[in-house]
């Protein structure tokens, strides 16, 4: 499966890996044993109160349909809302998209938004049409992204999620700073993290680059972040320097 390739403005090349339906099915079951295991908590906790109600004779008709009728509210909602708030607040994830090591994002790479997470998770109902499922299993296999229904719509993809392979960035300059670093960390402060994403996937590939291609890919680089956090000084003669003490006063 071929990773999707996104090009910054900086030129700077970040993948990311879809992936099929192995992860995405060991996701979904993990999820779907929390779901029912809370559900049978609820109806364990419901049971002795609609057994008491039971009792009451004819006024049990009355208090058993709003109690059930809450009870099936409280199914749906947990089925619906599961996956919408996790992936909407917990960065693309639900626990079981946590277990094994995937996330939703944007096609771009950002991450998602909660409208996206809305649109995908509404869709999910026509996805699993007309059994667990299998429209969404269609639509993933057939797509060079794998991506189903609702992701098409909300223009998100479940990528694999590698903490280990994430941009490093420098914990110690490898030489004496060229610039304030107080004056400087004003300004890197006005950086977002979609700012910083160049930065960071050129200092984790910098190595694999070769001297000319580097030194263009470095230039562009550092002047993308000086313009992104007004920095009024001339860039240092060598960008990597300047790269290198950004990414370090904002990760102290």
């Amino acid at each position: 499966m071929d990773p999707i390739r996104i090009d910054t403005p900086e030129s700077v090349d970040l993948a990311l890996e879809p992936v099929g339906l192995g992860s995405r099915f060991l996701a979904a079951l993990i999820d779907a044993v929390i779901q029912y295991a809370v559900i049978l908590a609820v109806l364990l906790v419901a049971a002795p109160s609609l057994a008491v109600w039971a009792e009451l004779g004819a006024y049990f008709d009355l208090i058993g349909s709003a109690v059930l009728a809450i009870l099936l509210l409280v199914v749906a909602l947990l089925f619906f809302l599961y996956k919408l708030l996790f992936e909407a607040f917990w960065n693309g994830q639900t626990i079981g998209k946590r277990v094994a090591g995937i996330r939703v994002v944007q096609v771009s790479g950002m991450p998602v938004t909660f409208l996206q997470v809305v649109i995908r998770n509404l869709l999910r109902i026509i996805d699993y049409l007309p059994s667990y499922y299998l429209i969404g299993s269609i639509c993933v296999l057939a797509t060079g992204r794998r991506q189903r229904l609702g992701d098409l719509a909300a223009g998100t993809v479940v990528v694999r999620d590698r903490p280990a392979e994430r941009p490093v960035v420098p914990t110690a300059l490898s030489r004496p700073p060229h610039t304030d670093l107080n004056r400087l960390r004003e300004h890197v402060l006005r950086l977002s993290e979609e700012d910083l994403l160049p930065a960071r996937g050129y200092w984790q590939r910098r190595n694999q680059l070769n001297g000319p291609h580097r030194a263009r890919v470095a230039e562009q680089v550092a002047r993308g972040l000086a313009v992104r956090m007004g920095w009024p000084d001339p860039l240092p003669p060598f960008p990597d320097d300047f790269i290198e003490e950004v990414l370090y006063v904002r990760a102290q």
